[in-house]
């Protein structure tokens, strides 16, 4: 099982908006579900129903994005797992923002949701590139910590961008999964359990 996350690529779209929290990322009623199965379709639910379809989420050329583009403080407010799971069942594997809520941003870690910070002047940058009619395939590089953008098939000036440096070990190594950590160790458990007196039969 490889969980190595090295690279994030696709298409990406904006979310305007600061100090977006959790409970607008997934409701409070949705949090219910055993599994995160099928939370992807209500992601930011009360939003789009107050926008009537004209939420970022709902714009047919944002289907299959996998970048978002987000503000300040995203992901503030509860400690919800289920706003990084439902953000993952709708498609995105990146979050760019100028900054993050320090519990989402661990969430997101911690279940493969890369994250990474980009100052003011990039942020408009990366929006600029947005506009263009044409913009093409984003790539995340997290060994070189670099957005790498085109437009119309010409590559831009790489941009850097910033993480946690343990989640970025975490994520590269593959680490942040822990069953597959736990899968990958199953010979060394079982030989460490071996040599324990009370796990003889």
């Amino acid at each position: 099982m490889n969980s190595k996350i090295i690279k994030v690529s696709g298409g990406a779209f904006h979310l305007p908006g600061n100090d977006i929290d959790t409970d607008r990322i997934i409701p409070a009623r949705f949090l219910k579900c055993v599994t995160f199965d099928g939370l992807g379709e209500h992601v930011f639910e009360d939003d789009r129903a107050q926008l009537k379809g004209s939420h970022s989420f709902d714009n047919t050329k944002n289907k299959g994005c996998t970048i978002l583009i987000a503000g300040n403080n995203f992901g503030c407010g509860s400690s919800r797992e289920h706003a990084v799971a439902a953000l993952q069942c709708w498609g995105i594997k990146a979050i760019v923002a100028k900054s993050f809520a320090e519990i989402f941003h661990g969430n997101a870690a911690g279940n493969g949701l890369v994250c990474v910070t980009v100052g003011d002047y990039d942020h408009q940058l990366l929006l600029t590139v947005l506009e263009q009619p044409q913009p093409d395939e984003w790539m995340i590089d997290l060994q070189s910590m670099t957005i790498q953008t085109s437009i119309a098939g010409k590559p831009r000036s790489p941009i850097e961008c910033s993480m946690p440096e343990s989640d970025r070990e975490r994520l590269i190594a593959g680490t942040w999964d822990t069953m597959a950590t736990l899968l990958e160790a199953g010979g060394q458990i079982e030989e460490t359990a071996a040599r324990l007196p009370y796990m003889a039969h």
